[in-house]
């Protein structure tokens, strides 16, 4: 189990985050990139996850900017809370934060980057801005379509359902088309299908997805 600690920004603003460290020595280091909830519990387990397999995680309270100490759920009411905290975030300011964080996790060696949805795109955006990171790796993200010019600085992994009503499989082409470096995959699943506490979690597609995501860090950190 992991912690929650406080990191600062170079702009001065001060956030939290959640840090899970391995036993021995780490691999390297790999930030966890939130979804519109926040650094709940499920993204708390995703860094506990990750330790486990020996990489110092950090896990960066985005929404901070926002609103201090966003921990949401994954019920209507919460989809609509997160929507609007999200819409009043910018990208300067969530490249700052990432930033932070991968720094902190670089006490580790290399660092890895990995998002869910909201912090798919994240991810894709701090692999294509932040020169400090080795990998970035996004599942279902919801901003990959708008940012889809951007060029990775980094390997570049990617992940999508197939039956995802907000991120058309068929935006895996299209990505692939413009960098034809980065790695694709599409399952047969849902928009979500990595999180253990939503309905449309796949089991099958979360282990295969995660298999795969461990092998790119391995070799890439």
């Amino acid at each position: 189990m992991g912690s929650i600690t406080n990191l600062t920004a170079a702009d001065g603003h001060r956030f939290e985050a959640y840090i899970a460290e391995p036993k021995g020595a780490p691999k390297g280091g790999i930030v966890v990139i939130q979804e519109i909830f926040g650094i709940n519990g499920h993204i708390r387990a995703v860094c506990d996850g990750y330790a486990a397999d020996g990489y110092y995680c950090v896990a960066p309270g985005l929404f901070d900017r926002v609103e201090r100490g966003v921990y949401l759920g994954y019920t209507g009411d919460d989809v609509a809370r997160g929507r609007d905290l999200r819409g009043k975030m910018t990208w300067d300011a969530c490249m700052q934060d990432v930033g932070t964080a991968v720094a902190a996790a670089s006490s580790a060696g290399r660092v890895g980057t990995v998002g869910y949805c909201y912090g798919g795109g994240v991810t894709w955006m701090a692999g294509a801005t932040i020169a400090g990171l080795s990998a970035a790796v996004g599942y279902y993200g919801g901003p990959w379509a708008e940012l889809a010019d951007r060029a990775p600085l980094c390997p570049s992994l990617l992940h999508f359902g197939a039956r995802d009503s907000m991120i058309p499989a068929s935006l895996a082409d299209q990505m692939k088309a413009k960098h034809p470096t980065i790695t694709t995959h599409v399952y047969d699943a849902d928009h979500g299908f990595n999180c253990d506490q939503r309905g449309v979690y796949d089991a099958t597609a979360a282990t295969i997805a995660r298999r795969r995501t461990l092998g790119f860090f391995e070799a890439c950190l």
